[in-house]
């Protein structure tokens, strides 16, 4: 089955075409490039932002998890704190819990949650 790129697969695949162009003009064409930056633009423009803020919070709070830890993250219905977040480690088990009015500061809520948990022994520490 194949499936089509997302809109970001599609917007970064018409960006490494601007370098192709401008260094071998004769291999990517004008035109090539030209389409391929508006349909690109086309779709990114027909994102939702809330999408787009999604992925933003996503990718701040999974810079805090550790190997092993997966971490999930969803709107929520509070408009003082729009952002929600947990994290489970591999097995299905939660570690950390929030929402935050921002997502730096949900981020960091997480980050401080998971440092506070107790170090498990053969965890990946080097030995003695």
């Amino acid at each position: 089955m194949s499936t089509a790129p997302n809109v970001i697969t599609q917007a970064v695949g018409a960006l490494k075409l601007i370098p192709m162009y401008l260094n071998h003009p004769t291999i990517i064409s004008r035109a090539t490039l030209i389409g391929a930056s508006a349909e690109a633009l086309t779709l990114l423009d027909a994102l939702p932002a809330a999408a787009t803020e999604l992925a933003e919070v996503f990718r701040r709070v999974d810079a805090v998890v550790q190997p092993g830890q997966v971490a999930y993250v969803t709107p929520t219905k509070c408009p003082e704190k729009p952002f929600g977040a947990v994290v489970a480690d591999s097995h299905g088990r939660l570690l950390a819990t929030a929402v935050g009015k921002s997502k730096e500061g949900l981020a960091e809520l997480i980050r401080m949650q998971l440092k506070a948990l107790p170090h498990l022994a053969g965890a990946g520490e080097d030995q003695a």
